[in-house]
């Protein structure tokens, strides 16, 4: 009987000697724990290199948007492409630049569009979307218009930012644009 029972313990401990030993389990955890790391590393850079190329795209959007929208719909009259040159002021400005700009359309009521405290732009008869405000891009600078009579220039300084958590992205752009009405 004894001997039956040291066979069958000889069996167990076989078996139990088939597992991984301590050093070869180390070694796979050390592995795994790297090669994991880099797969995270990886994963936060692509999320970095989207968010930026997402506010980029926004910020190109918003941009372009708005251009379109002070060149040629502010209001119901149109935009500041249909303004004659004798009806374009500049509002808060020296040297050719300010924070507004004063016209009026060839039909229609005077407006003014300014840089408000929130830096975004505000129109006195704005639409009733409030356009101008609505983004959640904000002008950088003061100084968003140029106003340059000898050519009938306008200058829209699109230096604009988007902030998304604790970050900011910038773009800057420069809109010129040629008014032929007298």
């Amino acid at each position: 009987m004894k001997h039956s029972l040291k066979l069958e313990a000889q069996r167990c401990l076989g078996r139990d000697r088939r597992g991984f030993t301590l050093p070869e389990v180390m070694i796979s955890t050390a592995l795994a724990l790297v090669i994991t790391s880099q797969v995270v590393m990886a994963v936060i850079s692509s999320q970095r290199m989207l968010e930026v190329t997402f506010a980029d795209m926004e910020l190109s959007l918003q941009s372009r948007a708005l251009r379109e929208k002070l060149l040629y719909n502010v209001n119901e009259d149109g935009g500041l492409m249909n303004v004659s040159q004798s009806e374009l002021l500049l509002v808060n400005g020296n040297n050719n630049k300010g924070d507004g700009i004063s016209f009026k359309p060839k039909k229609g009521k005077k407006n003014r569009i300014v840089l408000g405290s929130n830096k975004k732009l505000d129109a006195d008869l704005n639409r009733k979307e409030k356009w101008l405000g609505g983004g959640t891009m904000l002008f950088q600078g003061t100084n968003v218009f140029g106003l340059y009579m000898t050519n009938g220039t306008i200058e829209v300084n699109l230096d604009v930012v988007i902030p998304i958590s604790n970050r900011r992205y910038e773009q800057r752009n420069i809109v010129k644009a040629q008014i032929m009405n007298e």
